[in-house]
């Protein structure tokens, strides 16, 4: 009689080196390593901050959107004498920032997105 243990080891063993799973996360990987641009996030008492350098890109050339719950940053390719800068971002938001009133200001080559943050609920002490 076979051991179901042995079994399943057997099966874990035996299972396909790449699963679509990894395909997938492999795509994703790609997909923001293609990104050549710098990002940093900021938070102050009341907003959420995205900073991306992005020096000689034209504002047109510049899409930002709210993708469920993350800001998506898209940039078309440029190409300037020495470098290339292009690409797709993403920035999950953490549940206590608000996804409405996003505001997006680029200048001097920074492209700077603001939302703001949930006020916390004060619980008064007995």
């Amino acid at each position: 009689m076979n051991d179901p243990m042995k079994q399943i080891n057997d099966f874990f063993q035996s299972r396909p080196k790449r699963t679509l799973l990894d395909s997938i996360d492999e795509a994703f990987r790609k997909s923001n390593s293609a990104a050549n641009f710098s990002l940093d996030v900021k938070e102050t008492k009341n907003h959420f901050i995205i900073i991306a350098e992005l020096p000689g890109v034209p504002k047109e050339d510049i899409q930002v959107e709210l993708r469920d719950d993350a800001v998506v940053i898209t940039v078309k390719e440029q190409r300037h004498e020495s470098r290339r800068i292009s690409g797709v971002k993403s920035v999950s938001l953490p549940h206590y920032v608000l996804r409405q009133n996003m505001k997006a200001v680029y200048k001097h080559g920074l492209l700077e997105v603001q939302l703001n943050k949930k006020k916390p609920k004060k619980i008064e002490i007995e």
